[in-house]
């Protein structure tokens, strides 16, 4: 038997290479064909800029052709899209004439297509009528295991562990911490996140981005709330529409009937108006959501729902000090904070902006809030339960039973 392990292990280390070979990133080496139109240089869609974009014409038939390197074939497209969804497709050239070989729905912004090595491929939308084709970034890869930034979104679940409100892409990490990364990647659970508003192409990429390296799977709800910078509640509401807010934010606790809920502090955290109204939203619709006299479409489609728990960041009242510095297994031992900050990473649009200090009158870039600033992305509060108050004070779900 002895002699048999030398020539195993000999076997084990030849075949570990090849399973373990990464798809090369060929997108340099294609060539690529835009459709006409007002961004079309090929250093905007594929030069890994989240903020530049290829747009189409409106025309027919818009699309990017591209042309496998000489002697490659292709077995992959990551196309992030840069503008409204739509259904699409990819089409191959085969034996001279274009075959669609994949179709998408187009329900998300960031998809992967998978090929069976083919030479010429193009990419447009599924419809006869005169469109646009809008791209922020392609890549197109060989075979072998893709990178873990190539994204597989799955449906929002029909009933969520935990729903997280944020104000703006970026908020989820700078105020909420290791929430994410703990109770999705770590912990596994089915966790919703929903912003009120994203109104930049590139944010909505970034929040993507920064959402799956936080372990987050199932993709995010995003209202089109206009985001409007103001001190005042009110003046939120009247962008926003308070009716129009509340139904909103009242159809995601019946859809997704959170057992846990968890958003923004009533002070706004350095005082921006669209967190204060997150949390004053929140309070109110909790209350709603159980009412069937109130917005009773969502009601007619969901049914009810009353939230066992809500959680405001750094609420005064029943105080919980989560501790975002444990190792997570999930990340490799890398701390919840820690992971914030990755997810943060990706919010490049943000990382110039900050607002100024009220003591010292400097200007502050956002960062996520560590433990003892006085915005902790550690601290929280317990506004509402159903199932008693916490006394552990170590995990939003205490006294939540979790299947």
């Amino acid at each position: 038997m002895k002699k048999f392990i030398p020539l195993f292990l000999l076997l084990l280390c030849l075949c570990l290479p090849a399973m373990a070979e990464e798809a090369r990133d060929m997108t340099a080496d294609c060539e690529i064909t835009l459709s006409p139109g007002k961004y079309k240089t090929l250093d905007r869609i594929c030069d890994r800029d989240w903020h530049t974009i290829y747009l189409s014409n409106k025309m027919k038939n818009p699309s990017v052709t591209v042309q496998a390197p000489k002697g490659e074939d292709m077995y992959g497209v990551y196309v992030c899209f840069g503008d409204k969804l739509a259904p699409w497709q990819v089409q191959a050239k085969k034996n001279g004439k274009w075959v669609t070989v994949y179709e998408s729905e187009g329900l998300y912004a960031h998809e992967f297509a998978p090929l069976e090595g083919e030479r010429q491929i193009r990419i447009l939308p599924a419809t006869t009528k005169s469109t646009t084709l809008c791209i922020g970034e392609l890549f197109v890869y060989g075979k072998g295991e893709l990178p873990p930034t190539v994204q597989f979104w799955q449906p929002a679940p029909e009933k969520a562990d935990l729903l997280v409100l944020s104000a703006h892409p970026d908020d989820e990490m700078l105020f909420f911490g290791g929430a994410i990364p703990y109770y999705a990647g770590e912990k596994g659970m089915d966790v919703v996140v929903v912003y009120m508003t994203c109104n930049l192409m590139e944010r909505r990429s970034e929040l993507l981005n920064g959402l799956w390296t936080c372990g987050v799977k199932t993709y995010p709800i995003i209202g089109d709330f206009y985001d409007k910078y103001a001190t005042k509640v009110d003046k939120i509401y009247d962008a926003w529409g308070k009716t129009a807010s509340q139904k909103f934010v009242v159809e995601q606790l019946r859809r997704f009937k959170p057992d846990v809920v968890l958003t923004h502090d009533v002070n706004g955290e350095y005082g921006h108006g669209a967190h204060k109204t997150c949390a004053d939203l929140m309070q109110k619709c909790i209350t709603t959501a159980a009412n069937p006299d109130k917005f009773t479409d969502s009601a007619k489609a969901y049914g009810t729902w009353e939230v066992k728990k809500l959680y405001l960041h750094l609420y005064k009242e029943n105080p919980i000090e989560m501790d975002w510095d444990q190792p997570l297994s999930a990340f490799g031992g890398k701390t919840g904070y820690e992971m914030a900050q990755e997810g943060y990473s990706w919010h490049f649009s943000q990382h110039d902006q900050g607002q100024k200090n009220k003591q010292t009158g400097e200007f502050e870039y956002f960062i996520v809030e560590p433990r003892d600033s006085d915005y902790s992305c550690y601290r929280f509060g317990l506004a509402h339960t159903t199932v008693g108050p916490d006394v552990e004070k170590n995990d939003f779900f205490e006294n939540v039973p979790v299947e």
